[in-house]
């Protein structure tokens, strides 16, 4: 009888063991695999995956203009390669009341150091059809206004009227030594600017 009371005494404690740690686990959380841990959350900022920089955008190349002559607000002005000569007129204030407008290419595209000229009605000279400034930047004595020759160092508005006048008399430059027959222009003169001109029809 006593063995029989031992037993079931037995019995229960260890059914009293298994049920306790049974519990115990339930309330053991599951370890989340996608969770951030507080060691995460305080890992400096040069251990973390960095991410990608943005990509630089483009940026438009910048050309600077000079346009002079008969606009309101002649001036140097920095505009956006591609843009057309009409807009560099609007932003030397447009027109004056005695330009002549059909003179002007307002199509063309700009150019760096590109001299825009807008001739007043009944002027004398070339009208700005073209840049007289090709892609290497020199200036073409066979097709440069005076405001465009005075943009060559060391040729002054004289100097700029007597190479149209020779050219209108003699026609166009062969070649830039050419130059030395324009009285006032030496060889010494010509030294000093022929990385400046260049001679095209």
């Amino acid at each position: 009888m006593e063995r029989i009371l031992l037993i079931i005494i037995l019995g229960f404690i260890v059914s009293f063991i298994w049920i306790f740690n049974g519990k115990m686990k339930s309330d053991v959380p599951l370890e989340d695999p996608f969770a951030i841990t507080e060691s995460e959350v305080n890992m400096p900022a040069s251990t973390k995956q960095e991410e990608s920089p943005p990509r630089n955008e483009e940026k438009n190349s910048i050309v600077i203009v000079d346009v002079k002559g008969a606009v309101k607000k002649p001036g140097v002005f920095h505009m956006n390669a591609g843009q057309r000569v009409n807009e560099a007129i609007l932003l030397a204030g447009g027109f004056l009341d005695e330009a002549d407008p059909n003179r002007v290419n307002l199509a063309q595209a700009v150019q760096d150091e590109m001299v825009i000229y807008v001739p007043e009605l009944g002027e004398e000279g070339e009208p700005l059809l073209q840049a007289s400034r090709k892609d290497d930047g020199k200036v073409n004595l066979n097709q440069a206004v005076s405001s465009e020759l005075e943009t060559i160092p060391g040729i002054g508005p004289s100097k700029a009227k007597a190479i149209i006048a020779y050219r209108e008399e003699n026609g166009n430059f062969n070649k830039i030594e050419d130059l030395t027959n324009v009285p006032g222009i030496g060889d010494k003169t010509l030294e000093s600017i022929k990385e400046y001109i260049s001679v095209s029809n």
